[in-house]
This record gives C-alpha cells, structure tokens and sequence, in this order.
C-alpha cells in the first residue's frame, strides 16, 4: 500500500496507530489516514489516486502524530501534578464504567469521584475517556485528579479487580439484586460496575461479580440515569 510505504519512511505504522484501544489522541490521524484509504466519492478516490498524494497524506498523518505525542506529553504532567495534591487516603473505592455511550454521563460521574476523592476509574469497552477533547472540555481537573485506567470490556477489569482482592458489585437491576442500602460494607476494598445507558452492564461481567446492587425506587421507572446513579 502506497500510504503504509510512505508512512513508514517517518517511522508510523498504520497499524499501530489503528491497534485497539485507540488513543484519542490519535483519532485526527487515523481519520486522515482511513480517509485516503477508504474514500466516500468518486471525486475523493480521483484525489487519492493522484502522484504524490500518499507521500503528503503521510506528512500530514506525521504532523498530526507528532501533535498528538506532546498533547499527550502535556496531559501527562498535568495528571501527575494534579494526583499528587490528593488525599494520602482515598475512598477505597473503584469506579468502572462500563461502555457508557453518552460524554455528558461520563463528566457527571468523573466530577462525582473527583468530588468523593475515589481510588480510581476504570473506563471499558466504547466509554469516552480522557484525554478524548470532549471529556477535558467539561471536566479536565476532574479527569486529571482523578486515577484512571483503561480496558477492553468490563470482565476483563473485574478479572483483574478480584485478582487483586477486591470485590466487585454491579449496579443492576438483576433478579438478584440486593438494596444498596441494605448491603454491609465490604472489608475488602470495593469495586461498583454501572453499566451502558440502554442494555446495562455487560452480561459476561455481570456473571463474575461478587454481588449484585440496586437503588431502591418507589415511582413506575425501576431505575436511575446511569450519571445520577453513580
């Protein structure tokens, strides 16, 4: 491929670039690179077709790629400078959300761990996570004080959670969902999964977890928003 050969004369792999998880970062260089692989006109796949176009989309994906490095470079030091102002002793409590669709949700619930001064946040599966631009517009302290990871689908994190010692409860309206107000705190540090907008918490997750948990309602809906819930 004409781009693949060009990129790699300043060192980018497509490849990598479109290995999951995805960098946000990266999104403006892996849409400019899909862009001339995949055009959506005839005018477009005329364009790509010229002599010289993949050798300047490839400088334009460098461009992008080096821009991306020091963003990421930048954010980094800003979440080092903002962790190390925490509390010694966080609420021993792990958020993990799971493929939540909606950014809006996503910022109610880092300014809600930012504010009760959570251990971490756990985002998985299509979850908008920092330092994606449309989640540090609303929330960029929150997102910086707040110690974050990434997984790949939500029973991969409560693996690893569990492995670990913790316990791992889903906010689900599950047959076998127990009162959150009624259940003990764990001595154990504690995990709460909330789940997508729509379809809830992933089937497979909701299987590994230690228990299941609900919010008690009293009116015809039989659950919250996902954002009031966490």
């Amino acid at each position: 491929m004409a781009l693949q050969s060009e990129l790699q004369k300043h060192g980018i792999s497509f490849e990598e670039l479109d290995r999951p998880p995805h960098d946000p970062l990266l999104y403006p260089a892996i849409r400019c690179c899909r862009a001339f692989i995949c055009p959506n006109s005839d005018k477009a796949l005329q364009v790509a077709n010229r002599p010289g176009r993949a050798a300047a989309v490839a400088a334009g994906v460098r461009g992008l790629v080096q821009s991306a490095r020091q963003a990421a470079e930048a954010w980094e030091k800003e979440r080092v400078l903002a962790q190390s102002t925490r509390l010694e002793d966080p609420l021993p409590v792990t958020l993990v959300i799971d493929s939540v669709r909606s950014t809006q949700n996503v910022v109610s619930l880092l300014e809600t761990c930012a504010t009760a001064g959570v251990a971490e946040v756990i985002f998985c599966g299509i979850t908008p996570a920092p330092p994606m631009y449309s989640i540090l517009r609303r929330a960029r302290t929150a997102a910086a004080q707040v110690p974050s990871s990434f997984a790949v689908s939500a029973k991969e994190a409560v693996s690893k959670l569990q492995a670990t010692g913790v316990q791992v409860w889903a906010l689900e309206t599950t047959s076998r969902a127990r009162p959150l107000e009624e259940m003990p705190l764990p001595e154990e540090p504690l995990a709460l999964i909330v789940g997508n907008e729509k379809y809830g918490v992933s089937v497979d997750a909701l299987e590994s977890c230690d228990e299941h948990v609900c919010i008690t309602t009293v009116g015809i809906k039989n659950s919250l928003n996902v954002a009031v819930a966490g």
